[in-house]
């Protein structure tokens, strides 16, 4: 006859934190992230992270998707598919580089938020 094997416990799930996702300050810059202002805007007004310190994100997404809507008018044909793509891994790689707590710079862009805010001041 067989022996009877008893089998492991199953591991328990850990709890699930409460909260929300929202809270989380890491995915809320990710998430600034999500293209054509629409991670910008959404990020703005529902994120509940600190803001000033994802309205850095909110601005380079609302930048970046600005640039590439204009350049969308200016291009045709085979030029957009590749803006596109181009915008879209862009756009992927510094929502991950927010989402692991780098520090995300862009020289250019920084240069163009300082000019909309001299202009602002004014």
């Amino acid at each position: 006859m067989a022996k009877a094997t008893k089998k492991p416990a199953a591991k328990k799930a850990a709890p699930a934190k409460s909260g929300n996702i929202l809270e989380n300050a890491n995915i809320v810059h990710a998430l600034s992230y999500v293209p054509y202002f629409i991670g910008a805007v959404a990020m703005y007004f529902l994120g509940e992270s600190d803001k000033k310190a994802a309205m850095h994100h909110i601005k380079y997404s609302a930048l970046i998707a600005a640039a590439v809507i204009i350049l969308t008018f200016v291009l045709n044909g085979f030029f957009i598919q590749i803006l596109a793509l181009a915008y879209l891994a862009g756009s992927a790689y510094l929502a991950w580089k927010a989402y692991n707590g780098e520090d995300v710079t862009i020289e250019i862009l920084d240069t163009v938020e300082d000019k909309i805010a001299e202009k602002v001041k004014k």
